[in-house]
């Protein structure tokens, strides 16, 4: 008797330490593919969890970083493109407004404490239109380029097969996607057009509220994520996006905010 309470508790034990070390042991799959299929087919109210009226919040968080070895250190270049605004699953069409910052550095590994070629600014900040792919502010002299606001331009995903799609004890519910250069040309760089000779790497994350849809209501999407590694000659590129949405509940409050960026957006003094 008292071995085979020995080995059963030994059983639990085992139990416990893979759930604690996240190995496969117990992992569960995130159900992905509804929102995913909704993601590749431009179904916005889906992916961005609308309201029945169709409005939606988005945030969208781009950095973008340039790179090149000179003989005096690493110069750099990265632009910071921060765009918030309401989303009409309707008309599909978004008001809203960005800012765009950059930061400039030349960093030498002899004098690593040395800040005093950093600098940092604010090149502007105003309100946009997306509609279409193409985004457009009131303010023509300002480049709005470097928003890119992609979520509903991901045609092509669901045919991508994801590196994991399984969470473990105490793990985020991410579902993740690892590309081929062939596979980033399809899905991103048609809208990204990013130029280069050497393709490094590019990765899609999908961070889900819930691992499947239930009774208390359905699984939405929370963000998605975007990274991507470039050569150019000698420089080096990398782009992050984040993009971030709101809940249904959230949603359902905000037709007065869509209002109030169109408002700004038509007004010409913007």
């Amino acid at each position: 008797m008292k071995l085979k309470k020995k080995v059963k508790m030994m059983i639990v034990m085992s139990i416990a330490v893979n759930l604690l070390s996240g190995c496969d042991f117990g992992e569960t799959k995130i159900e992905h593919e509804r929102l995913v299929k909704a993601l590749d087919e431009g179904d916005m109210k889906a992916v961005m969890s609308a309201s029945d009226d169709g409005y939606a919040y988005v945030k969208e968080r781009s950095i973008y970083g340039i790179f090149e070895e000179k003989e005096d250190g690493t110069h750099s270049k990265t632009i910071y493109q921060t765009t918030e605004g309401i989303y009409n699953t309707i008309e599909k069409k978004l008001f809203g407004e960005t800012t765009e910052e950059i930061a400039t550095n030349i960093k030498n590994e002899k004098e690593k404490a040395d800040i005093s070629n950093y600098k940092e600014e604010e090149i502007y900040h105003t309100n946009i239109m997306y509609e279409g792919g193409e985004v457009k502010t009131v303010k023509t002299a300002f480049d709005v380029s470097a928003v890119k606001l992609i979520m509903d331009r991901l045609q092509g995903i669901k045919d991508l097969k994801p590196s994991e799609d399984t969470k473990g004890f105490d793990e985020p519910n991410i579902v993740s996607y690892s590309l081929t250069e062939s596979q980033f040309q399809q899905v991103l760089n048609d809208k990204l057009k990013l130029e280069y000779d050497e393709f490094i790497g590019s990765s899609i994350g999908l961070h889900f509220n819930a691992i499947k849809d239930s009774k208390k209501g359905s699984m939405g999407l929370l963000e998605i994520s975007i990274a991507v590694s470039v050569k150019k000659e000698n420089v080096l590129k990398q782009q992050q996006i984040f993009v971030s949405f709101n809940d249904k509940k959230s949603n359902n409050k905000i037709k007065e905010d869509y209002l109030n960026y169109q408002r700004h957006f038509n007004y010409v003094g913007d």
